[in-house]
């Protein structure tokens, strides 16, 4: 089932469909829009391809795919999906997500792994994820910001130095630094000094 909002696009994209399955028959069913969910039925389509043009059609097809009953593979051609979509759209059992551009081998492959049940995706949106997935964590509710002063104890802890030091460094008392450290650990959620600082390193706040 190939779903379009343009005549032209289906039409193209019939044709491509039918040239990738060139071995054995394939029969195509040319929709403009995604199809109402039916409770009772399930949709009749061994894999379907949705050209996602507009944010609307792109934001329909989550919930359709949600909604939906049967074991149809789904191919979604998207330009510069966003990550978060790309991310919910792996979670909803898409098979693949490539440009609405696709040259090449790039449909018959996604087409190819929507049918054996395997995932696909354009290389420009796994860099994004992966960039995405790799950055260190925002400091929220559970990460507090430190202060000015805890950052300059935490990088002292990452020098080795002990409380006594520490505090000679700062000329603030003993009991002040155990403090600060004390908070330090809270905010970042380590149980070690060592940990403390590994967290400060991974969150950019110790300098290497």
């Amino acid at each position: 089932m190939l779903v379009a909002a343009s005549a032209a696009r289906r039409a193209a994209l019939a044709q491509q469909t039918v040239k990738a399955f060139s071995r054995g028959a394939v029969e195509v069913s040319l929709r403009p829009a995604l199809p109402a969910i039916d409770p009772t039925l399930s949709v009749d389509a061994d894999i379907i391809v949705a050209d996602l043009e507009t944010p609307s059609q792109t934001a329909a097809l989550l919930p359709w795919m949600a909604q939906r009953r049967g074991s149809a593979g789904v191919v979604a051609l998207i330009d510069d999906p966003d990550p978060r979509w790309a991310r919910s759209a792996l979670q909803g059992g898409i098979n693949a997500i490539i440009s609405r551009e696709a040259a090449g081998e790039e449909l018959p492959l996604a087409l190819a792994a929507a049918d054996a049940g395997l995932v696909l995706l354009h290389p420009a949106s796994v860099r994004i994820m992966l960039t995405k997935l790799l950055e260190p964590p925002p400091l929220d509710y559970q990460h507090e910001q430190l202060t000015g002063r805890e950052r300059e104890v935490l990088r002292l802890l990452s020098d080795g130095l002990g409380n006594k030091e520490i505090a000679a460094r700062l000329e603030i008392s003993e009991h002040t630094a155990k403090f600060h450290i004390s908070s330090i650990l809270g905010k970042l959620s380590a149980a070690t000094r060592t940990e403390a600082v590994t967290q400060g390193i991974k969150r950019g706040l110790i300098a290497i």
